[in-house]
């Protein structure tokens, strides 16, 4: 991805770029009309999505509002064959907002309307045949945009999903040093909005799993996200604690195996209880060896 101040150039831009071109380029052998393409080109720019799966769902709805549009179309220029009224316009544009809402396909709404209006606003000798070749030219931007989604560079965000754990996993030996040395509470607000990412990303390489290059990649990634949580958990466990306990030698150990600082001297003796030492310690274990294995985990990814 190349990146200036102000400009970002993806490769899903790019691959939008080249689906456009190539979409104009193969519908002028066959039509002549501009809407054809016109309809071809922007059924390429709908349907490139950031993964290959969202694309697909994107040009099946699209497909579906290109038939919704054109049978409204066709109802209305039925109706009023020498010019369709105003309200008929506004009309048909509410009943398809509406249904494609209903049926859980608004990013076919938009699609669906122009259909419409284009056929009843600006009706042909035949509106059947022209409307099949809307459907035509929408299919295939799309088809084109399926195939460049596909076969360049298909989008795989494991690196990404590593960089995150990896971010998340850098910022647990500060946070436990502030609260279970120096008691004071470490700002959790960043490692949640990681871990909230951590998920998307997640969900994006799953919808993506037909690309993988190992079947196991997947369960690895989520066994480290897991542990991701459990870190975040236990943290969030000890940070809830009304009095903290006094830190257990195998604890402050693997804290200092891990590079951790502790003071020379230990730390000063705490007004707590025997319960608070045994729950801090139970939930600090928890947490450093779930930071231990995400490391290994990590380096098998």
């Amino acid at each position: 991805m190349l990146r200036w101040k102000h400009i970002s150039l993806g490769t899903r831009v790019v691959k939008t770029a080249i689906a456009v071109t190539l979409s104009v380029f193969l519908i002028r052998f066959f039509a002549t009309d501009d809407l054809s393409v016109f309809y071809a080109g922007f059924g390429a720019l709908i349907a490139m999505d950031t993964t290959f799966s969202n694309s697909l769902r994107q040009g099946l709805t699209q497909l579906i509002g290109v038939l919704a549009g054109t049978v409204m179309g066709y109802l209305s220029v039925l109706l009023f064959p020498s010019m369709t009224p105003a309200w008929m316009a506004g009309l048909g544009v509410l009943l398809l907002i509406v249904l494609c809402n209903a049926l859980k396909l608004s990013f076919s709404a938009s699609l669906s309307c122009i259909i419409f209006l284009s056929a009843c606003l600006t009706p042909t000798d035949d509106i059947v045949r022209d409307s099949l070749f809307r459907l035509r030219d929408s299919s295939l931007g799309i088809g084109i945009a399926l195939v460049v989604n596909a076969l360049i560079r298909p989008y795989n965000n494991k690196k990404r999903i590593l960089a995150l754990l990896g971010r998340l996993r850098a910022q647990i030996p500060g946070d436990i040093e502030q609260i279970v040395v120096k008691e004071q509470f470490p700002d959790l607000q960043e490692s949640v909005a990681i871990l909230r990412q951590l998920d998307r990303e997640l969900n994006l390489y799953h919808s993506q799993h037909f690309f993988h290059r190992k079947h196991d990649d997947e369960a690895l990634l989520r066994g480290c996200y897991q542990l991701a949580q459990r870190m975040l958990q236990e943290m969030e466990a000890i940070c809830g604690m009304d009095c903290l306990g006094d830190l257990a030698m195998e604890n402050a150990a693997v804290m200092q195996e891990l590079g951790m600082e502790l003071p020379e001297a230990g730390l000063p003796g705490r007004k707590c209880t025997r319960h608070d030492t045994i729950v801090m310690n139970y939930h600090l274990d928890k947490l450093l060896s779930a930071y231990q294995y995400l490391g290994e985990l990590m380096k098998l990814a």
